[in-house]
């Protein structure tokens, strides 16, 4: 994929121009240059690579979404996108938008345990430094889930909420956590499978299912369990309510109210 992505001429040009540029810190500032077209965010460059971004900015007017190219963000409201990008992607459908997503309740159980103990940290240093001495603090779960639900600044507390228009947009491809970790996560592996395939066809991927699978479950830098129902060991039934009362709409929204 990166060697597909770096035949591109607009990259290779730049390749041409920078060449002790190593190839993973190019694809890395596309990333960057992409989002900010996307969301019109002004993201931070370091010195040593700022002539390489602004070169990488000028693609914005010409190739910027590359073909095998994959960009992802925790949040994307529709009011931070660019009138530009919108447009675009209203009259042609590129890039393709893919939408995943898990019980809020798993979530919120993942964010606490890695803004505790992740040492990877990458985008959200502000975040930890905040929260997790706060957090330490607080010494147990019960307490920390507690606290969590209830403090209104929480990193990505509204990321449900915001993202709803990609839930309901009929352009999007809907993927939920549970339905991709398979048996290994608590799941099915029919239900994996029809996910994997409907997310290859939606993005006409030529590799068959049985393959993109095999490497699905984990080897990421924020994996932890992967399970399923792994948030009903740290949720006691006065977390659950509390929850309720905070995030019912988003429960029911997102169709886990049920459970």
């Amino acid at each position: 994929m990166k060697r597909n992505l770096l035949r591109n001429p607009s990259l290779a040009a730049i390749t041409d121009k920078f060449p002790a540029l190593e190839p993973d810190v190019l694809l890395s500032l596309l990333g960057h240059a992409t989002k900010a077209e996307l969301m019109g965010e002004r993201l931070p460059v370091a010195p040593t690579v700022q002539e390489v971004w602004s070169e990488m900015r000028k693609l914005s007017d010409t190739s910027l979404f590359l073909p095998g190219l994959v960009v992802s963000a925790h949040v994307f409201p529709w009011q931070t996108a660019t009138r530009r990008f919108l447009s675009e992607w209203r009259r042609t459908g590129a890039p393709r938008m893919v939408y995943n997503y898990r019980d809020p309740r798993a979530q919120l159980v993942s964010m606490i345990r890695f803004l505790v103990e992740s040492d990877d940290v990458f985008g959200e240093q502000g975040a930890v430094q905040v929260y997790r001495p706060i957090l330490r603090s607080l010494g147990s779960m019960d307490r920390m889930l507690s606290f969590a639900i209830s403090d209104r600044e929480f990193p990505y507390r509204e990321a449900y909420r915001q993202n709803k228009w990609l839930l309901y947009h009929p352009d999007v491809l809907k993927l939920r956590f549970e339905d991709l970790v398979g048996e290994e996560g608590g799941g099915s592996r029919a239900v994996q499978h029809a996910a994997v395939e409907r997310w290859a066809r939606f993005l006409a991927v030529d590799v068959p299912a049985e393959q993109l699978t095999a490497s699905l479950f984990g080897g990421t830098r924020t994996f932890h369990e992967g399970r399923t129902d792994s948030w009903r060991d740290a949720f006691q039934e006065h977390h659950l309510r509390a929850f309720e009362r905070e995030f019912g709409d988003v429960l029911e929204d997102y169709g886990y109210a049920a459970n």
